[in-house]
């Protein structure tokens, strides 16, 4: 614009601004707009319908303002959402939309932050629980992530990387994350997926053991690859350490009776992790 917008309207804008960003009151069980709560001088402003006062058609745009963010989050963080609630998942979000309301053009942006403030948000009074819902925001993310990444071509080597390869450093594909679970996580958010129904499902039972996953965008969608836990604490390491590095780093971490297989299973991962494409270029480190 060449020149600055009126005083009235700015004025306007930051009180119907205001206003819809009233938080929702969930006192009675379900999510009522706090009509109360919003500037006397701007509902005095608002026309009168011919059903409703000026004040509830204000309302209409609270709820709306609200139950927009709301969906917005609960299709970015669908396992998480399902398995909390919506209701308690709500209460979250709208913290968290308080906190950090929307800044720009594209509403999905709003769910950028969601993960980190989620954890923090989290009652550290039942451990184990916490634990899922980490779980859960941490799945919902990267399957977020990954979707939304930079399409780049896998890594292919030529003969001539092997000499780098040792010094070198493998970068990841930005379409690639590591997840981890306790609980069939993964499987299910996938069943959920494929199942429009808007109820929440229970908890799945715990694993005798962590299993660890690799999420990674195919051109015909996403694909989730089981992986040995040692072989993902290898890609950590690679993502972080030239590839020397990293293979010290895990043989270090390795109990005693497994390091005779090590070398072994370390070249059938690594070659694996090429082939899967999980490496965008190998950087090479001085």
């Amino acid at each position: 614009m060449s020149r600055p917008a009126p005083a009235w309207l700015a004025e306007f804008q930051a009180g119907f601004g205001a206003v819809i960003r009233t938080p929702l009151d969930r006192a009675s069980g379900t999510l009522t707009a706090a009509t109360a709560a919003y500037d006397p001088q701007l509902c005095a402003e608002a026309l009168d319908g011919p059903l409703s006062r000026g004040r509830e058609r204000l309302a209409v745009y609270n709820r709306q303002y609200w139950f927009r963010l709301f969906t917005v989050l609960q299709a970015a963080f669908p396992l998480t959402a399902r398995l909390m609630g919506y209701w308690e998942f709500n209460a979250v979000a709208a913290r968290y939309l308080l906190a950090r309301p929307p800044r720009g053009w594209d509403i999905e942006d709003i769910s950028d932050g969601f993960r980190p403030y989620f954890e923090d948000a989290l009652d550290e009074s039942a451990p184990a629980l916490r634990l899922t819902w980490i779980e859960c925001v941490r799945i919902d993310a990267a399957y977020r992530e990954v979707f939304r990444a930079e399409t780049l071509p896998p890594l292919r080597p030529l003969e001539s990387d092997a000499a780098a390869l040792l010094t070198g450093r493998l970068v990841p594909l930005p379409a690639f994350r590591l997840v981890e679970e306790h609980s069939q996580l993964v499987a299910l958010r996938t069943t959920l997926m494929a199942n429009a129904l808007s109820a929440t499902v229970d908890l799945p039972p715990r694993l005798a053991q962590p299993q660890a996953w690799a999420i990674v965008r195919r051109e015909g969608g996403t694909e989730r690859i089981p992986l040995d836990t040692r072989e993902a604490d290898l890609l950590t390491l690679l993502g972080r350490h030239p590839v020397a590095e990293a293979l010290a780093h895990l043989e270090s971490a390795c109990p005693a009776e497994e390091r005779a297989d090590l070398p072994q299973k370390v070249r059938a991962w690594l070659a694996r992790s090429i082939e899967l494409g999980f490496w965008c270029s190998l950087r090479r480190d001085r």
